[in-house]
C-alpha cells in the first residue's frame, strides 16, 4: 500500500497521484436540511446556505428559503401554516459559527432541547456535527456544513443495484463513489467501520454492481463459527476426514463459486484460517479437509471488520500478508453520527416498514393541515439528536420499539425504554451552544428551558427515594419544566417519569381533557402564563395541546 492509497472514507485518493495534479477538492458549506415534515415526500430535502460562507445572511421562514432533493430543480419552501411568514435570521459568527435570531418571527424554534427566546450562537464545533432545530412542533431541520468533496464524488448516485442504502450525505456519497469505483475490478476489498453502519449491505452493493450479481452472494460471520470447524466451514471436507463427517460437506468458498464471499467479523479468524485464506487469495484454490488435491475456485472475497487489524498485526493475533491482501481496496464506512442528515429518510423508511408489519401503515398518510400527525417533529427531534453508538441497527431497533408500543394509538408514545435510552444520552456542560441576550439589554437568567443543558445526575440518586413535596418544588421553581425539574432533583428525565408515575397529584399536559383547557383558557383570558400556574403543566407541553385544539 503506498503512500496516499487510501482516502479518509476509503479508496483511491482523487487526484493525489504525485502533487501538483491534485484536483481541489469543493468547499464546505452551510445547509439546512429536512429531518421531518408533516409532507414526508420533503424529507431529505436541502438549502444551500451559500451566503453565510460570505459573511451574508440567510432567512428562514414559510416562504424562504427553496429546498430540494438532489437533481431537483426548482426548489420549495417549507410551505407550512404553523410557520410564521416573518423570518427568523441566520448569520455568521466568529470562529466560524453561526447566529439564529428570532426577531419578530412567530416561529417557535427549539435547539438541541432548548427554546431560544432572542439569539443564539452555534459554535463551528456543533454545526459540523450537525444542530437539530424544532420548528413549531412541525418542521425538523439540521443546520450543518456539507462539501469537501472531489467534484465526481458529488455526483455519485444511488443507483438500482444500491437503493439499500438510503441518504444523500457526504459520508454516504464517498461510500457509493468507491462503490462505484471497485465493483467492476474483482479485487478483494475490505470494510472498515462500527458495529451497525451497514457493512453487509455495502457488500451487497458492490456485489450487485460487478460483472457477478447474477451469482451467488455468500454471507459468512467468522465471530459466530467455532475456530474448531471453521477451516472445514470455509473450506469444506470429505466425507470420513474427521468424526461425524458421513457425507462430503460443501463450504462455503464452493457455494460462492463465480460470485462474492463475504467474511464478517474478519478480525475473529482464528490463525489457521488465516494462513488457509492468504493461500486463496494468493492462488485462487482450495483445498477442503481430508482432500488430496486442491481445487480451483472463482470467488472474489469482501471482508469487513469493526477491529484495529493493524493492532491486531502488532500484537500477533493478525497476520499482515493477509490484511496487505484484504486491502487491495478499502471502504470506510461513516457512522450514523457522521452522517445525521440521514436520519430523517432512514427514520421515514424503517418507521414504514415497521407499521406495514403490524398493518398499520395508515399512520404515515397525509393528515389536514390542522390535524395532528401520529408522528410528532418533537420525537424525531430527539432521534436526531442522539449520538448512537450502535448505528443504524441500533435506530431500526428503537423505531420497532416505538411502533410496537404505539400499537393503535393515535399518536406514537415514547415508552420508558426509549426514554431511558435518549435521557440517559443527554449531553451535559459544554455544548458549544451559547444563548445571547438581547442588544444592548441587561443580562437575564433565562428562563429554565434555555439554561445549559443539566448536568448528569448526582451520584447514587434512585427515583424511589425522591419525596413528593420535593417534587412538587421542584417542578414549581422550574414552571413544570420537567428537564430543569429532574437537573433540580439530580436524577434523569425518564426517572422523573417514574417518580410521577408514583403520585397521582402531578399530571402533565397530555393528561387534561380539551373542557378543562378549554375551560382555563377562557378564565384566564388566553394567557398563557396564568394557564401553566392554575394547570400545573409546561408551558411548552400546554402551548402543544392548545393548537391541537387550535385555541389561540
Amino acid at each position: 500500500m503506498g503512500s496516499g492509497a487510501k482516502t479518509a472514507l476509503g479508496g483511491t485518493t482523487l487526484g493525489d497521484q504525485g502533487g501538483s495534479s491534485a484536483v481541489a477538492l469543493t468547499a464546505t458549506t452551510p445547509a439546512l436540511t429536512i429531518l421531518y415534515h408533516p409532507r414526508l415526500e420533503r424529507v431529505g430535502e436541502r438549502a444551500s446556505l451559500g451566503e453565510l460562507a460570505a459573511g451574508g445572511a440567510a432567512s428562514v421562514s414559510r416562504v424562504a428559503p427553496a429546498f430540494a432533493a438532489k437533481g431537483q430543480s426548482p426548489g420549495s419552501p417549507l410551505d407550512d401554516g404553523h410557520l410564521s411568514r416573518r423570518p427568523l435570521r441566520l448569520s455568521a459568527a466568529r470562529g466560524d459559527g453561526i447566529r439564529l435570531e428570532i426577531g419578530d418571527s412567530g416561529t417557535a424554534v427549539v435547539a438541541e432541547g432548548r427554546r431560544v427566546r432572542e439569539s443564539i450562537v452555534f459554535s463551528a464545533a456543533q454545526v459540523k456535527r450537525g444542530v437539530v432545530l424544532e420548528l413549531s412542533r412541525r418542521v425538523v431541520l439540521l443546520l450543518h456544513r456539507t462539501g469537501g468533496l472531489h467534484p465526481m464524488q458529488q455526483e455519485a448516485t444511488s443507483e438500482d443495484e444500491v437503493r439499500e442504502l438510503v441518504g444523500e450525505s457526504d459520508g454516504l456519497r464517498r461510500v457509493l463513489w468507491d462503490i462505484q469505483s471497485v465493483a467492476d475490478l474483482d479485487l478483494p476489498v475490505l470494510l472498515r467501520g462500527e458495529t451497525g453502519v451497514g457493512k453487509e449491505l455495502v457488500a451487497r452493493a458492490v456485489h450487485a454492481a460487478s460483472r457477478r450479481k447474477s451469482q451467488p452472494f455468500v454471507a459468512v460471520n467468522l465471530g459466530a463459527i467455532a475456530p474448531s470447524l471453521a477451516i472445514a466451514e470455509l473450506f469444506g471436507a470429505e466425507k470420513g476426514a474427521f468424526t461425524g463427517a458421513d457425507r462430503r460437506q460443501a463450504g462455503y468458498f464452493a457455494r460462492a463459486h463465480g460470485g462474492t464471499l463475504f467474511l464478517d467479523e474478519i478480525g475473529e479468524a482464528p490463525t489457521e484460517l488465516q494462513v488457509a485464506l492468504l493461500r486463496t487469495l494468493e492462488t485462487g484454490e482450495i483445498q477442503p479437509v481430508g482432500a488430496q488435491e486442491a481445487r480451483k475456485v472463482n470467488v472474489r472475497v469482501i471482508a469487513a471488520t469493526d477491529a484495529n487489524l493493524e493492532a491486531k498485526v502488532a500484537n500477533g493475533t493478525f497476520r499482515a500478508p493477509l490484511l496487505n491482501r484484504l486491502s487491495s481496496y478499502e471502504i470506510l464506512i461513516p457512522p450514523l453520527r457522521e452522517r445525521r442528515e440521514d436520519i430523517g429518510r432512514l427514520l421515514v423508511r424503517f418507521f414504514r416498514e415497521e407499521l406495514e408489519r403490524i398493518g398499520e401503515a395508515h399512520r404515515l398518510e397525509p393528515v389536514a393541515a390542522d390535524a395532528t400527525p401520529w408522528l410528532p417533529a418533537s420525537v424525531v427531534a430527539r432521534l436526531a439528536a442522539h449520538d448512537w453508538p450502535g448505528n443504524i441497527r441500533q435506530l431500526r431497533n428503537v423505531v420497532r420499539q416505538l411502533v410496537i408500543g404505539s400499537r393503535r394509538q393515535e399518536r406514537l408514545a415514547v415508552g420508558p425504554a426509549v426514554e431511558r435510552l435518549l435521557g440517559e444520552a443527554a449531553p451535559g456542560g459544554e455544548t458549544g451552544i451559547k444563548e445571547e441576550p438581547p442588544p444592548s439589554a441587561p443580562q437575564r437568567r433565562a428562563p429554565a428551558e434555555e439554561i445549559a443543558l443539566p448536568s448528569p445526575p448526582g451520584p447514587g440518586r434512585k427515583p424511589a427515594e425522591v419525596p413528593e413535596a420535593e417534587v412538587a418544588e421542584a417542578l414549581r421553581a422550574s414552571r413544570w419544566d420537567l428537564t430543569a425539574a429532574a437537573a433540580r432533583l439530580q436524577i434523569s428525565r425518564p426517572s422523573l417519569y417514574l417518580v410521577l408515575e408514583r403520585y397521582p397529584r402531578f399530571r402533565t399536559a397530555r393528561d387534561l381533557t380539551a373542557e378543562e383547557i378549554r375551560a382555563c383558557y377562557a378564565a384566564c383570558g388566553g394567557d398563557v402564563e396564568r394557564m401553566v400556574e392554575q394547570l400545573e403543566v409546561s408551558e411548552r407541553a400546554l402551548r402543544r395541546r392548545l393548537r391541537e385544539l387550535r385555541l389561540g
